[in-house]
């Protein structure tokens, strides 16, 4: 209220003097750090008053004073609303938000110096995540607090919301507009919603329109033209705009036409035809052009001659004429082109005939006629081109036919002076005189007993399905004639195929004889004594990727490749109750499947597929190892997602850029990243350095063939640089299973960091008897080449060479990167098998020449997952150790032997439901599943759970997945009992019973 006399004045002072006085009476003095009691919260009502009684308020009111309020807001997309707050005799000025949350703000005071006053002023913050998780029916509100030793009063309510304006306009003006000169007309339209609501303006020829006197813009937006002139004709566009963005409707064209009208009757006139002299009868014209008609406007009505009735019609003549030229003929073999036209011939008395040629000819340009020409040319050429190869082609035939006659013809002669075959000699029908000095030692039947250099026993690599068994007859030589004790040739018994639920892979448990031996073979199982494997670990061969598939049905699967770190997690119900899916998980690990990625960004992890892509009804939980060294925070982390049936990849999330719209949730750990997600199909993980300083883990495994002295001349060592993940080797053994390679020493990691320093190898150190060739000794691979790998088994290679007989090779490998202190040394020692061996009875081979194959204990394994095995199939083997059998559910691979767990779900269906009720429904203490996501530390996009229809229940999916550990209850009941939520620990004790820890 305004005072306008002293009455009022004085009125007014006296009833704030009371008031104040009142609830001075009924204060105590709270501290500063508690909140005060609700009721001694005093809200301001501010009142206009003088500045005089303002200054006298000022100087004698015991309780605080608003100077400024907060006033309502906007968080406009990423930036913050800010809230500001003013108060004198104030000790302290603080904000609650929704009437409990205390929010932190920045406050600073000062002593006004005209009056001694002390003022206190607070502002806060509020950003666009604190709007959203609100979860309550109101809107978000703030209210401004100013608190001394007298009282505490409350300031009004300051709502911020969330700005926005939508893209599409509610209703869009017509495209175009017509209307009459001086006619009226409206152009509508209905801005777009939004938050505030959006101004709305108009735009004519790209210029703000001005309104006038005839233009008239609605409170609702519409455009209104009273009297359409003709500067109106023009392009309208319709603008909605507010403090969060603008949007433009599209143009609408607005013509106002103009009808045309006839001028006055000119003077009346003689009716005289062209060539009389004498007229008869009078007559009058009129010209339409009072206005003449425009844009698009009617013509003027009726006729524009009147006659008398004795006005003489004037007969028409028309003179003959031409029509019009035809188009140009195509250019003749004169290099001519023609065109033609034609005679109209004239009414009445004139003349029937044109003046002119009927028939027009040019020549045609240069470049066109040297076209032709050129054309011409090399039609004959094509012609006798055709010509030359059928002659060369009749010519090819004839002259192979007549080779390949040769060839059989040389062949039989060759055969059938040949000498009898020496399988089927006797030894009484040897005869050394027939062959050669140099032969004769090596022919005899008796060993050499004198030879000093032991044989080299070279194991062929051989497909499980064409493996050769080693003899155990007593005979070792499938040609005993030619073969003496130091040149036998064994093979290692191998797997015949099988099928298991990994795909098609070797089982050792059976042999098959493809010997092309004249001996038989043993058929028998091959035993594996405990104490007799040796501890080499032997390439074997492999299939492109690990492959797995079950049959999934509404109580859920878990799809896992252990040995490659890959898992899929389909929760219960996923899978409708009346219905069976297949479902299958694969790494591919082909280069034709990486994908091709721009400058700056890398591979991190395999590419995992999984499908088929069906509708489910909750999301799965994919496992992705990765190679990222996530410790600096300096990758900016996307996940690449393709159709299975496509090789276009799209990015499905970059992390720290998610919105509610996105479909894949990536929860990021040191070593794996879990994909929550409805749709299968392929994903990579990539990454980019965001300071050039991100680092990623290489994998080195140095690689070479079997070291035998008496064939090798030149030693080729080979070795890889893979992403640091449990898939990488995949391909590197199947190559290598056909090049003939063994690995040397265990793979070990190396950091790698961006910056576009190369990868450095050196060679050195290398024993007596060896030499690295020339040039060969010292290699780099450019950083692109690591960075941008485009292929899964990029590698170097060196040649040693020998210059004299060594039966042990060593050297040193150095591996760092160029401008980088640490570096990855192999300190390898290789030796020649043969010299190892001697000879012995059949039954002594039979014992030592087993499969070479790795057992490993579980704690190895975990320690060394990284060997990427295949899993050939899981059953029971026994080991004979000294008389003690030992049974275990084992996985036999051509590597090693591991364990094989079933997969049961942690919690059941009854328990999640429970969990789901307590959990799901927000409280004010916040002790929810946002807590619950907080205290997984899966809580970097809360809002992708917030989407779902229990939230509770996707948490606890991503859970099953990240916690397989023995403890993972325990330490979940101890998370609900930090969350002081014991109805969720009581209903974990009730269902599990008292002993299930």
């Amino acid at each position: 209220m305004a005072f306008g006399t002293p009455s009022g004045h004085s009125l007014s002072l006296w009833t704030l003097i009371l008031v104040l006085g009142a609830v001075r009476a009924n204060q105590e003095l709270p501290l500063p750090e508690d909140p005060p009691p609700p009721e001694k919260i005093i809200p301001s009502t501010p009142k206009p008053t003088p500045p005089e009684q303002d200054e006298h308020l000022l100087l004698n009111t015991d309780l605080p004073i608003f100077l400024e309020e907060p006033q309502h807001s906007f968080v406009v997309k990423n930036r913050a609303a800010t809230l500001h707050c003013k108060a004198a005799h104030s000790l302290r000025v603080y904000f609650k938000c929704n009437g409990a949350r205390k929010v932190e703000a920045k406050d600073f005071e000062f002593v006004d110096p005209q009056n001694g006053v002390r003022i206190m002023e607070a502002e806060i913050n509020v950003t666009r995540d604190m709007v959203e998780e609100f979860f309550g029916q109101e809107k978000f509100k703030c209210e401004c607090y100013a608190w001394n030793g007298k009282g505490t009063i409350k300031s009004q309510s300051a709502t911020v919301e969330v700005a926005y304006l939508k893209k599409q306009f509610e209703s869009n003006p017509d495209p175009v507009i017509k209307v009459e000169i001086g006619q009226h007309t409206e152009l509508k339209c209905v801005p777009p919603q939004g938050m505030p609501p959006p101004r709305v303006y108009w735009l004519r020829g790209g210029q703000v329109l001005q309104p006038d006197s005839s233009v008239l813009v609605t409170t609702d937006g519409h455009l209104l033209i009273g009297q359409a002139r003709t500067q109106d004709t023009g392009n309208y566009t319709c603008v909605a705009e507010n403090i969060a963005a603008k949007r433009m409707a599209p143009t609408s064209q607005l013509i106002v036409f103009v009808n045309g009208g006839w001028s006055a009757w000119s003077q009346w006139t003689d009716c005289r035809c062209p060539g009389d002299i004498l007229g008869a009868g009078k007559m009058s014209t009129r010209t339409c052009n009072n206005p003449p008609p425009s844009n698009g406007g009617q013509p003027c009505h009726g006729s524009n001659v009147k006659k008398s009735k004795d006005c003489v019609t004037c007969p028409q003549v028309e003179p003959p004429r031409w029509s019009a030229w035809s188009e140009w003929s195509d250019c003749n073999e004169d290099c001519l082109k023609t065109r033609k036209r034609q005679c109209i011939p004239g009414t009445g008395s004139s003349r029937k005939s044109c003046n002119g040629k009927d028939v027009q000819t040019n020549p045609c340009s240069s470049d066109l006629c040297r076209s032709m020409e050129l054309t011409r040319v090399r039609e004959a050429n094509i012609q006798n081109t055709q010509n030359d190869i059928l002659l060369y082609i009749g010519l090819t035939v004839a002259i192979f036919m007549v080779c390949l006659l040769s060839f059989f013809v040389i062949r039989l002669y060759r055969k059938k002076g040949q000498h009898q075959s020496l399988y089927n000699m006797a030894a009484s029908d040897y005869h050394p005189e027939f062959f050669p000095e140099q032969d004769k030692k090596s022919l005899s039947l008796q060993p050499d007993l004198t030879q000093t250099v032991a044989a080299c026993y070279e194991y062929p690599y051989t497909t499980p399905a064409t493996s050769v068994t080693r003899s155990v007859s007593e005979h070792h030589y499938d040609v005993p004639h030619l073969a003496s004790a130091s040149d036998i040739q064994m093979s290692p018994a191998t797997s015949s195929t099988l099928e298991s639920s990994s795909g098609k892979r070797s089982q050792m448990s059976g042999c098959t004889n493809n010997s092309d031996s004249t001996y038989d073979v043993a058929t028998e199982q091959v035993t594996l004594p405990l104490s007799a494997l040796p501890a080499a670990y032997a390439v074997t061969p492999t299939t492109s990727g690990n492959y797995t598939s079950a049959t999934v049905t509404h109580t859920g699967a878990f799809l896992n490749l252990s040995e490659s770190g890959v898992n899929l997690l389909v929760p219960e119900g996923s899978v409708s109750r009346s219905r069976k899916q297949e479902i299958f998980l694969s790494i591919l690990n082909e280069d034709c499947f990486r994908p091709k990625l721009a400058e700056h960004l890398t591979q991190l992890s395999p590419v995992v597929s999984c499908g088929p892509n069906v509708s489910l009804n909750k999301a799965v939980v994919l496992k992705v190892p990765h190679c990222a060294e996530l410790s600096r925070n300096n990758w900016s982390i996307s996940v690449l997602q393709s159709d299975c049936s496509d090789s276009q990849w799209q990015n499905a999330v970059t992390l720290g850029q998610e919105t509610i719209n996105t479909n894949v949730f990536c929860q990021l750990d040191n070593d794996s990243a879990y994909l929550v997600t409805e749709c299968l199909s392929r994903f990579v993980i990539v990454g980019r350095s965001t300071n050039g300083n991100a680092t990623k883990r290489l994998k080195l495994a140095v690689f070479a063939p079997k070291l035998c002295f008496q064939t090798t001349v030149d030693y080729c060592v080979r070795v890889y640089i893979l992403e640091d993940t449990e898939s990488s080797m995949e391909t590197v053994f199947g190559q290598e299973k056909r090049l003939g390679g063994y690995l040397l020493v265990e793979p070990r990691s190396i950091t790698f960091q961006d910056g576009g320093n190369a990868l450095c190898l050196n060679l050195d150190s290398v024993s007596e008897g060896w030499q690295a060739k020339p040039g060969s000794s010292y290699q780099e691979i450019p950083f692109a080449h690591v960075w941008q790998a485009n292929s899964n088994s990029l590698h170097c290679s060196f040649t040693l060479e020998s210059y004299e007989v060594s039966r042990n090779l060593n050297f040193k490998l150095r591996v760092n990167q160029k401008g980088f202190d640490y570096q990855q040394t192999f300190d390898i020692t290789c030796r020649d098998d043969a010299s190892d061996l001697k000879t012995s009875s059949s039954a002594k081979y039979s014992n030592e020449l087993v499969p070479k194959i790795s057992i490993h204990s579980e704690t190895s394994r975990s320690n060394d997952s990284k060997k990427s095995s295949d899993y050939k199939s899981a059953k029971t083997l026994t080991f004979d150790d000294g008389g003690t059998k030992i049974a275990k559910n084992l996985i036999v691979t051509d590597r090693g032997v591991s364990t094989c767990d079933d997969f049961t779900f942690r919690l059941s269906k009854q328990i999640r439901k429970q969990l789901c009720h307590c959990l799901d429904t927000p409280t004010q203490r916040g002790n929810d599943w946002r807590m619950l996501a907080n205290a997984l530390n899966v809580d970097r996009y809360i809002n992708f759970f917030a989407t779902k229809p229990s939230p509770t229940d996707c948490i606890l999916d991503l859970w099953e997945s990240r916690n397989r550990t023995s403890n993972a209850l325990t330490e979940l009941t101890q998370i609900f009992t930090e969350m002081e939520r014991y109805d969720a620990v009581n209903i974990l004790e009730n269902c599990l019973g008292p002993n299930w820890l």
